[in-house]
């Protein structure tokens, strides 16, 4: 019997927690039984996601984005449903309101479809309150098209997967995996990565890694370093990723006097390497259908400072402290905590989430359900 033809649809962005899911499990599926071919959504600048995709022998082809032009994002997608076959179609979405990909596949496949939720809410937001209404209407009907779609649901939480089927009935909750041995302390490189970056070993360097977006909540993240420096000159702040709020968070640090206190970098395929050489990583996600980075980072025993919208499921070492609210207050006492200084040993608890266990769970629910 030949291999699978295995289409697997996502964002692919640089720095999307979606998309390290994407990059984390599929590598290990078997390429005897699987053929796997990618769509992107999403529009990645750099192309860091292409150049990966080609280096795993995975041709990706991207969809003109909704946003800039429904009637060819639709258009597109009809074109090629008709004039490519698949065994299987992977959707990997945060929410339900574009439902037109799954209503084709549908329509113009045979293919066995699986739905994945990643996200407990919206990835963008309108500040219009009529434009949400219509949003939320039409996200209200995308999650009846998906429950009588799918073949197969999946979700990261219980949260995901109420927020995009509204239902935990015929839903399979399986955590994010990651490759556990890459997230590791890493003396070596703790030292190597501040000498890049002009960083003493003995600076107390906070973190922040994400999508530079509003439901990340990198804004807050900064006024908390910002308060937090005013009593401890001895303190940096890393902030790693892009994003449309890029510009805001470079004026705001412009306008705090802060710039010397604060590094950027846009695009890392270090970021395991990155967790060794931060003492805290702030994680003030504003709703979060998992919570990928928190989780990495407790493989470094590196400190997380996190909102409770993370799912529960993250918190399982001593090392992460769940922050009710965003009283800046809060924060900035919690940054006060002595941090581990051995960082040697990992958490056993940790092993649940290796990505190798998750990829063959998924492999095979996909190929026998």
């Amino acid at each position: 019997m030949g291999s699978k033809k295995l289409l697997v649809v996502g964002d692919f962005i640089s720095g999307s927690g979606l998309t390290r899911f994407i990059f984390n499990t599929f590598p290990y599926f078997d390429k005897n039984k699987f053929n796997i071919q990618c769509v992107g959504y999403g529009v990645d600048p750099n192309q860091e996601t292409d150049k990966q995709c080609k280096k795993l022998g995975w041709r990706l082809d991207r969809v003109v984005p909704v946003n800039e032009n429904p009637i060819n994002h639709i258009m597109w997608w009809k074109r090629y449903f008709k004039r490519n076959k698949f065994d299987i179609i992977y959707f990997n979405y945060s929410s339900s309101w574009n439902y037109c990909p799954l209503k084709l596949a549908k329509k113009y496949t045979n293919a066995k479809i699986v739905c994945h939720s990643h996200n407990s809410y919206y990835s963008h937001v309108f500040n219009n309150s009529i434009l949400m209404a219509i949003l939320n209407r039409i996200n209200n009907r995308g999650k009846n098209f998906f429950n009588n779609i799918a073949d197969l649901k999946i979700a990261t939480s219980k949260e995901s997967a109420l927020w995009m089927f509204n239902t935990l009935e015929d839903v399979r909750i399986i955590n994010n995996g990651i490759k556990l041995n890459d997230f590791k302390f890493d003396k070596y490189a703790r030292e190597e990565l501040r000498k890049q970056l002009n960083i003493p070993l003995n600076d107390k360097l906070i973190g922040f890694a994400g999508v530079l977006q509003k439901r990340k909540n990198p804004l807050f993240a900064l006024q908390v370093f910002a308060e937090y420096s005013k009593n401890n000159p001895n303190s940096m702040f890393l902030i790693i990723g892009e994003g449309p709020l890029k510009d805001n968070i470079v004026k705001r640090v412009h306008n705090l006097g802060i710039e010397k206190k604060v590094k950027f970098i846009s695009y890392t395929n270090k970021l395991n390497k990155w967790y060794s050489a931060m003492d805290v990583l702030l994680f003030p996600s504003l709703y979060e259908g998992f919570g990928l980075v928190p989780l990495e980072a407790q493989v470094s025993n590196l400190m997380v400072l996190a909102s409770n919208n993370v799912a529960p499921q993250v918190f399982v070492t001593k090392n992460i402290k769940k922050i009710e609210g965003f009283n800046k207050k809060d924060w900035t006492q919690k940054l006060e905590l002595k941090t581990d200084s051995t960082r040697l040993k990992m958490n056993p608890l940790l092993n649940e989430f290796d990505v190798k266990r998750q990829a063959v769970l998924i492999s095979n629910l996909i190929e026998n359900n």
